[in-house]
């Protein structure tokens, strides 16, 4: 081998040397590639960094100050900066890269890289709901230093609600509440209940305040000033206003001026009112008289059965009376009430006119006789056209705001015009609110308040005949008047002259009776108040201020003279009349607070003293006779005279001083933290009203509520628990709260009223029997509460168990009659109110960026339940009163107490028991099997007459007697569950907000329906369910056999309507989606670009309000609950809006 290699060594040498020679040349082209690609790398570099350039700004926060330590980076880059302290930064970047900055507390903002090398802006604040500011009553706190039941409303729920009183957006909004509308008329106040009330029927007005003042109520509130709504519900934190606030608080805050630069906003909403029809279907004119004619049948052999030959005659005569189904002869003249005639030869002729119509009937009495009738059908719903009017709302508001650190101010003026839906009804509204504040000094502070607004609110016709805009059964506008008889004649056929119709405002024709009145109501509020602030030591100020509100209300009324129905006499009265009211009300109060934290324990103490006086002063005049319609005036009226007996165009004018209180106050509180783990707040006041007389002046009331933040401990921080349940919160409060609103602001003095003139003198009489010795109602409230946080305050849970009792309830008492009064007030009552709420809040999907795609949903449950623990002596069994006896259907030969008080048991002032029937007779077996079956309600000598197609009533107890003792529980009027819930979202400046309201477990009455089937009027309309009714030529009918007038009492225990079977009350339950919002807030790009950052912000929205309700209920308005008359219902809203801040 080495021999081998010794031989080839030449030629392994030259191999080598070739390899190395190679390799030498491989490593040169190495390096010349190397070189060429760092070369190019270099050249490439240059040209990126030749793009870049110095991107400088500063940063400012919400109050226009500098932000030091803000993160600036490069998307998708590790490169960044920080602010210095002044806000300045600066970086690399190319023009499209984005910049992002971001720091804790504030939101993240992204902006792209331009021609500019400045890029300014500001951040802003992020605040956890936790650390949100809330009001509780001579001060503030945060939510999460919160220790007694406060809510506070969702800011969502006014941002762009049209409404035009304040205090609807409560409604779903708040649980513990029970906010009823009860009409559509536009500003009116909804009917406003905390926790059941502290009343035995539920009433109890709750205390309202705004920005510190007293008022009587949200109504001519500006929506757009508000910043904020508080409601206080448990004694806890109510206690600190005393005697007024038992029924609970609501704290309203208007928006005041924030620092950075002044702005301008200008707010802009028109609103279209889409009218709600009525949902029922009303009888046509032929239906109409057809109906009504069976019903006389069926009222005719009633009576026969009865053997009551008078009554058989009076049945015969009314197919001639002044009804709207009859024959009237006084029908055929052009200027008739009705167009119902009997055809001949004279009145054939007007079938040739397309108005007229032809019904071929059997006669009531002889039905082998057809009777021909003609009439003119004007339906129920050409007269709900007539009545109902889609109208606008337009809306104008704007602001002026800003602040430094010298002071801040906010100036908005707003107007309103709501033109209601129902012919007549309008509210014009003028507003002005300022906020502003100045600091004097170091240690002075000055602020004030102050508002104003001026209201003309216009009734539907005018308040003419005191039309019910509610709708009650002596003036429900809607309800009678789409219930009029279709063959009503509002036209003289002949010479088109437009007729009166009915002598009833609230019948007649709104073309001629909406224009007879002149009716002006203004009424004008002002309110305002200073504040102090004086810093002695900086843990130690001075509290002062005094507020002032004042309201006066005018009312001028004038009615023309007018025909008083068709062919009628003319009314020449010209009724005027004036009335004033003017309210004055002035509170001062000083304060000394303490203020301090002393390493883990932070104290805040509050002491002082209040006044308030409160006056109100009433004038009225009278008069009539003036000789024209153009004098609207009282001048114009003829004075009085007497001729004979009789005064002749009597005149008056009364004045008085009719209400008066004054309330003097010590007040104290304390708020106590440990660690921000233990919580502490205790209250007491001491309060002294005029209402009562000496020796029960004061009442003192003291409050204290406990708060554990168990998530700050030690122990809970290192447990599994903890990464799922972030926030836990016991609560735990006690309060008393004083109550004498239901006594009357004389209750302890005797007042003497004019008795009129008696032989020439006149003469004063006592109204009522005083008892001076009645002291304060107290009403204590024991609360239980949780708040929690769950998965980092992305769920929220609130729950509150509450037991409130009212203690020397103030009650009626009854005396005997032989001391001329039937009752007088007393401290004997107990009531009880046990009730709990919950509040669930989500966020679903949090932001990832500044305009990232968002979406949170809330909800909130609400139930009570309310009992009368002690009721007045009056010697009966458990005292009660109010009630009535039914047998026991658990026990039918024992009698129960129902419907009314009875001491430890669950009120039942709002149960419905009524009568029920089973089915209807349709065969003579049946009634020969119940033939000795009495009912007490027939209006026959022979209780036990029964007829084919009468209601087979049911017997709880099988005694064969029909009486009320028989009737069955139905429901409550007044919902057992109530709540709402809302879903909002947002994504690139588009905003989505629903909100929705529920009420379950009630019932309802639709009257429209019971009043048309029992025939209360003679003349009304019914709905096309009388159809349904059995009678000979329907006798597969289902409902029972109508009768004229409700004879057979079929529909109710009498011919008024009072008592209709349960067979006719509905479940009230609904789901309302109150509200529907869709805005958009244009870019701030898009508003640099196209105009030049002359404006700060613009967004627009629309917005649908009250859409729809989600019901079984057969009427339009089922929260009205209990009764519904055919009240004035809420329109369908449909509002666009625009914002724009400069």
């Amino acid at each position: 081998m080495l021999k081998l290699i010794w031989k080839l060594k030449p030629k392994i040498i030259i191999f080598m040397s070739y390899i190395i020679q190679k390799t030498k040349l491989l490593a040169m082209n190495l390096n010349r590639l190397k070189l060429c690609v760092v070369a190019l790398f270099t050249m490439l570099s240059t040209a990126v960094l030749a793009q870049t350039k110095k991107i400088s700004g500063t940063i400012l926060n919400d109050e226009a100050k500098p932000l030091s330590g803000v993160s600036v980076t490069i998307k998708g880059k590790k490169t960044g900066a920080q602010t210095n302290a002044q806000g300045v930064y600066t970086i690399e970047a190319a023009e499209g890269n984005t910049l992002v900055f971001s720091m804790v507390g504030f939101a993240s903002r992204e902006i792209l890289v331009g021609s500019s090398a400045i890029v300014d802006l500001t951040l802003a604040t992020v605040t956890s709901e936790l650390e949100d500011v809330v009001v509780t009553g001579y001060g503030s706190q945060k939510r999460k230093e919160i220790t007694g039941a406060v809510v506070t409303v969702n800011p969502k729920a006014f941002e762009h609600s049209p409404t035009t009183n304040v205090a609807t957006v409560l409604q779903g909004n708040a649980p513990g509440l029970r906010i009823q509308q009860r009409t559509g008329q536009p500003g009116t106040t909804p009917s406003i209940t905390f926790r059941g009330g502290t009343e035995f029927g539920g009433g109890g007005t709750p205390l309202f305040i705004v920005d510190g003042v007293i008022v009587p109520s949200l109504y001519g509130l500006d929506i757009n000033d508000v910043a904020s709504i508080d409601l206080l519900k448990d004694a806890a934190t109510t206690a600190i206003y005393g005697a007024r606030a038992a029924n609970g608080v609501v704290l309203v805050s208007t928006k005041k001026g924030k620092k950075g630069k002044a702005q301008v906003t200008y707010s802009y909403n028109n609103t279209t009112n889409y009218i709600r029809k009525n949902p029922s279907e009303y009888l046509n004119a032929a239906d109409y008289i057809r109906m009504n004619r069976l019903g006389l049948q069926a009222r005719f052999r009633g009576d026969s059965l009865d053997n009551n030959a008078g009554a058989m005659n009076t049945d015969r005569n009314q197919l001639l009376g002044a009804w709207g189904w009859a024959v009237n002869s006084g029908w055929r003249s052009d200027v008739g009430l009705y167009t119902t005639q009997l055809l001949n030869n004279q009145n054939r002729s007007l079938l040739n006119d397309s108005r007229w119509r032809l019904l071929v009937d059997p006669n009531p009495f002889n039905v082998s006789q057809m009777d021909s009738l003609i009439f003119v059908d004007l339906s129920a719903r050409e007269r709900e056209m007539m009545i109902l009017q889609q109208n606008n709302t337009s809306e104008h508001n704007i602001n002026f705001s800003g602040a430094n650190d010298q002071g801040n101010y906010a100036l908005s003026l707003g107007s309103v015009r709501d033109n209601g839906m129902i012919i007549g009804s309008q509210l014009k509204r003028l507003n002005l609110n300022f906020n502003g504040g100045l600091n004097i000094g170091e240690r002075l502070k000055v602020s004030t308040n102050i508002s104003a607004y001026n209201v003309e609110q216009a009734l539907p016709y005018g308040g003419f005949g005191g039309v019910d805009p509610e709708g009650g059964a002596s003036g429900g506008l809607l309800q009678r008047f789409v219930g009029v008889a279709p063959t009503i004649r509002y036209t003289n056929f002949t010479t088109g002259e437009i007729l009166p119709g009915p002598n009833d405002v609230t019948l007649g024709n709104p073309a001629y009776w909406s224009n007879l009145t002149v009716n002006n109501t203004n009424q004008q509020r002002f309110l305002g108040g200073i504040n102090l602030e004086y810093t002695i030591l900086p843990y130690l100020k001075v509290l002062a201020s005094g507020s002032g509100y004042y309201q006066y209300t005018n009312n001028n009324f004038f009615t023309k003279a007018f025909q008083q129905g068709n062919g009628g006499a003319m009314n020449t009265n010209r009724a005027a009349s004036f009335n004033t009211s003017k309210t004055m009300q002035y509170t001062t109060n000083a304060f000394l607070q303490f203020s301090k934290r002393f390493k883990d324990h932070n104290v805040t103490a509050l002491a002082g003293m209040e006044f308030y006086d409160y006056k109100n002063y009433v004038t009225s005049g009278f008069a009539q006779g003036a000789p024209t319609d153009l004098i609207p005036w009282l001048t114009a009226a003829t004075p009085p005279n007497v001729q004979g007996t009789t005064i002749v165009n009597p005149a008056g004018a009364s004045s008085n001083f009719d209400q008066w209180e004054r309330i003097a106050s010590s007040i104290a509180r304390l708020n106590y933290s440990y660690q921000n783990r233990y919580l502490l707040t205790a209250v007491v006041r001491v309060d002294g009203s005029s209402r009562l007389k000496k020796g029960n002046y004061y009442g003192t009331f003291p409050g204290v509520s406990l708060g554990w933040n168990l998530h700050e401990e030690a122990f809970y921080k290192n447990t599994t628990l903890s990464k799922y349940i972030n926030r836990i919160k016991p609560r735990l409060s006690y309060g008393v709260n004083g109550n004498v609103s239901s006594l009357g602001f004389f209750a302890t003095s005797q007042i003497y009223n004019n008795a009129g003139t008696y032989n020439g003198f006149g003469g004063t009489f006592v109204g009522n029997y005083i008892n001076s010795d009645v002291r304060w109602e107290r009403t204590n409230s024991l609360n239980f509460g949780l708040d929690a946080g769950f998965f980092n305050e992305k769920i929220t849970l609130n729950v509150d168990y509450f037991v409130r009792n009212v203690f020397d309830k103030l009650a009626g008492l009854n005396i005997s009659s032989q001391t001329g009064f039937g009752s007088f007030t007393t401290n004997l009552g107990q009531l009880q109110n046990r009730g709990v709420e919950l509040v669930v809040n989500a966020k679903i999907i949090e932001p990832k960026t500044n305009d990232g795609f968002s979406l949170s949903v809330g909800a909130n449950y609400y139930h009570v339940k309310s009992f009368a623990k002690k009721l007045p002596f009056n010697g009966l069994e458990g005292n009660r009163t109010s009630g009535f006896f039914v047998w026991d259907k658990n026990n039918p030969g024992k009698q129960i107490y129902v419907g009314g008080l009875v001491e430890g048991q669950r009120i039942g002032l709002d149960e419905v028991w009524a009568p029920k029937w089973n089915g209807i007779y349709t065969d003579p077996s049946t009634i020969a099997r119940d033939a000795n079956v009495y009912n007490a309600f027939l209006p026959y000598n022979n209780k036990r007459i029964k007829q084919l197609g009468d209601a087979q009533w049911h017997q709880v107890n099988p005694n064969d007697t029909i009486d009320s003792r028989q009737f069955v529980y139905v429901g409550r009027t007044t919902p057992q569950h109530m709540g709402g819930f809302n879903i909002a979202s947002s994504f690139k400046g588009i905003r989505l907000y629903a909100q929705f309201d529920y009420a379950f477990g009630f019932v309802i009455l639709n009257n429209q329906i019971v009043r048309g089937l029992s025939q209360v009027q003679g003349s009304q309309n019914s709905t096309t369910d009388v159809l349904k009714t059995w009678s000979p030529t329907n006798p597969t009918g289902t409902m029972p056999r109508y009768y004229w007038a409700n004879q057979g009492r079929n529909y109710a225990t009498d011919a008024s309507g009072n008592n209709p079977a349960a067979n006719l009350w509905e479940k009230g339950d609904y789901v309302m989606l109150r509200e529907l919002t869709l805005a958009y807030d244009l870019p701030t790009t898009v508003i640099s670009r196209y105009l030049a950052n002359r404006v700060k912000g613009l967004s627009v929205n629309v917005t649908g309000s009250n859409l729809f309700y989600l019901s079984g209920y057969s009427g339009n308005f089922p929260e009205v609950g209990g009764v519904d008359q055919g009240k004035f219902p809420l329109p369908r809203r449909l509002t666009i809006g625009v914002r724009v801040t400069l």
